[in-house]
């Protein structure tokens, strides 16, 4: 008999569940950042608790999608998944903006805005931010 094959992911597969929680932490993300930027900026004994919730729930999570944007590959991506999550910019804004200016169909800007998502998830998956646990997806 053969030995057995074992097929390993060097990067989680990303759910259709995990997909929608990312894209929720990214609807947040230009709010957020910019609560944690500033709760940064203030002197640690004087935040309030729910000051010092935002930076250590919310701290975590800006900077590891800051990390996850620098890991998306293709520049074209990167560009249209920046203009739609981190300016937070409407997807009509979005698709007005790159169909426009770079001749691209809806479609195929779907699709990059959907390789930038999962490469977020992937990220977010390796560094703990979002798993599973109990069989239930949980954000950490």
């Amino acid at each position: 008999m053969g030995a057995a094959v074992m097929q390993m992911e060097i990067f989680p597969s990303v759910t259709e569940s995990e997909r929608k929680i990312v894209k929720k932490l990214l609807s947040d993300y230009p709010k957020l950042s910019r609560q944690v930027k500033d709760v940064r900026r203030r002197d640690p004994e004087s935040l309030t608790p729910e000051q010092r919730k935002v930076l250590n729930e919310g701290g975590p999570v800006v900077d590891e999608i800051n990390v996850a944007v620098g890991l998306i590959i293709d520049d074209e991506v990167r560009k249209i998944f920046e203009h739609r999550y981190i300016k937070g910019v409407k997807y009509s804004g979005t698709i007005d903006t790159f169909w426009a200016k770079r001749g691209r169909s809806e479609k195929t800007i779907d699709r990059r805005i959907g390789v930038g998502v999962d490469t977020i998830a992937e990220h977010l998956k390796l560094c703990g931010i979002i798993g599973k646990s109990d069989g239930k997806l949980t954000v950490k």
